[in-house]
């Protein structure tokens, strides 16, 4: 139950992510800079944290990687079925990562089997971009993906149709205007409901919004703590833009099935 949008710069990109929860879940603490141990590289990065579980749906480090994760509802494994892994733990695992050779590298060897399924959206400061995928079952690799990316528990297919229908008609995929982008993730066509990018249900509803912004100099995360059409843009947290580790070993991906 996430919508997730973005656009190129010529400096970066700017990214946008509701997250859609149920509402008995703890409000998640907001965004914040963290660092990885040396181990790991040691690399910064901005990332809200999940309350309940500890982990992250969206995570930007300091080379301008950002992970953002959507749950694969459509290949939901039964959540008793054994003691899953949380999905927010694998974003913060490839939130280490400079580039996307890196995190499709790391992604081909790594064991899934723990996790419930999922989609992890990885995109870099130039621009390209995979999506990771995991059903369950088997692995695979998507390149350069366009957006909108969207999921959701109920009613998957309509939901999907038309928040991409809405996504057409707004004109976004070929606008570069974050007021226009801002207006989409707040939207409440057709009504305010489970169909609408500000997702409204008894039950589950958008629970933040977030607004991540990398140039050539800097990461800027902005977040808002509560559906966008109520809850303000805090004041951004920023961390300087390294790009140097990014400049080595830039070779061509290729789409793999795992």
């Amino acid at each position: 139950m996430c919508t997730m949008t973005w656009f190129l710069t010529n400096g970066g990109y700017e990214l946008f992510f509701n997250r859609d929860e149920q509402i008995t879940r703890s409000r998640a603490l907001p965004p914040s800079i963290q660092q990885h141990s040396e181990e790991r590289g040691g690399l910064r990065y901005l990332s809200p944290t999940d309350a309940d579980a500890g982990g992250t749906w969206i995570a930007s480090n300091q080379s301008g990687v950002t992970v953002c994760l959507l749950n694969h509802y459509q290949f939901q494994q039964i959540s008793t079925y054994k003691n899953w892994i949380s999905r927010g733990e694998i974003v913060r695992e490839f939130s280490q990562f400079v580039d996307l050779k890196q995190a499709q590298r790391h992604f081909e060897s790594f064991n899934l089997d723990d996790f419930r399924a999922f989609r992890m959206f990885v995109i870099e400061p130039s621009g390209r971009n995979l999506l990771l995928v995991w059903d369950g079952h088997a692995a695979r690799v998507e390149v350069n993906v366009t957006g909108p990316k969207s999921s959701s528990s109920v009613d998957a297919k309509h939901v999907k149709s038309i928040r991409k229908t809405l996504f057409s008609d707004m004109g976004l995929a070929s606008s570069t205007r974050t007021e226009d982008f801002i207006k989409y993730h707040s939207s409440h066509y057709p009504s305010k409901s489970k169909y609408s990018v500000c997702m409204h249900r008894q039950d589950a509803r958008t629970v933040s919004f977030s607004h991540v912004t990398v140039d050539s100099q800097n990461v800027t995360y902005r977040y808002a703590d509560g559906s966008p059409c109520e809850a303000e843009l805090s004041s951004p947290v920023s961390i300087p833009l390294i790009l140097e580790p990014i400049m080595l070993e830039h070779t061509a991906i290729k789409t793999v099935s795992l």
